[in-house]
């Protein structure tokens, strides 16, 4: 490049990197020139001066505690997730419409002077099922209370599930397993039925990943009118 130099006189600017063979030559064969660095080589010498520097702050990229999940618990905690127990009978339904038949036909057979054994026996039904019938005035009474609000085996693991929940963790799978670790002893099943009811209930945004370095020194060296309001 000195050579080149010296059989090329009157060069007045050299542009160049920051290599040190370049300067030396541009010295030697043009020593009355002015050196500079190309537009590309300065971009490209701040943008690794702003990369040194995040990494230097990298524990600061962090994103700060998010509140979202605790405000996500404090309005789980406050909505209801599910009807409450009805306080009616039921009126329609399979079930309904077979105990309000079994009540009947248990009914019309104790008029008869049939005894309960027997109509045990008559009906196809045990014995500790045609007493409950037997005893019952109407079939409303077997169509409220323990025969319609039945608990779950999924009930003492909710609060924690909607804890995970609110946490973050909607998987159903991963769910199942947490709580089988915490005593569950019901089927998968169940908890997909309830994860389902808690996706209906209460969407959450994904939590969001902390920048990496190179986001943070493309935003701070990218043209203002080229970002994004995010």
């Amino acid at each position: 490049m000195a050579r080149w130099l010296a059989g090329h006189p009157g060069v007045e600017v050299i542009c160049r990197d920051r290599s040190a063979a370049y300067a030396e030559a541009g010295r030697i064969g043009a020593p009355d020139a002015v050196h500079v660095a190309d537009r590309w080589h300065i971009w490209s010498n701040l943008a690794e001066a702003v990369e040194k520097t995040v990494v230097q702050h990298r524990a600061l990229l962090r994103e700060p505690h998010d509140s979202s999940a605790a405000g996500a618990a404090a309005a789980m905690g406050k909505q209801e997730l599910e009807p409450p127990l009805p306080s009616a009978p039921r009126t329609t339904g399979r079930l309904s419409d077979r105990v309000r038949e079994q009540h009947t036909a248990v009914h019309t057979l104790l008029n008869k002077g049939v005894g309960l054994r027997t109509i045990g026996r008559e009906l196809g039904l045990a014995r500790n099922t045609v007493r409950r019938l037997a005893h019952a005035a109407s079939a409303d009474e077997l169509l409220v209370g323990r025969w319609t609000g039945r608990t779950s085996i999924l009930d003492p693991h909710k609060p924690y599930l909607r804890q995970r929940w609110a946490e973050g963790c909607t998987v159903a799978r991963r769910l199942f397993e947490e709580v089988r670790e915490h005593g569950y002893t019901g089927g998968e099943s169940v908890v997909k039925k309830y994860v389902t009811q808690l996706r209906e209930a209460f969407h959450l945004d994904p939590p969001r990943k902390a920048p990496s370095v190179r986001d943070v020194t493309g935003s701070l060296t990218r043209h203002p009118v080229r970002l994004t309001d995010d």
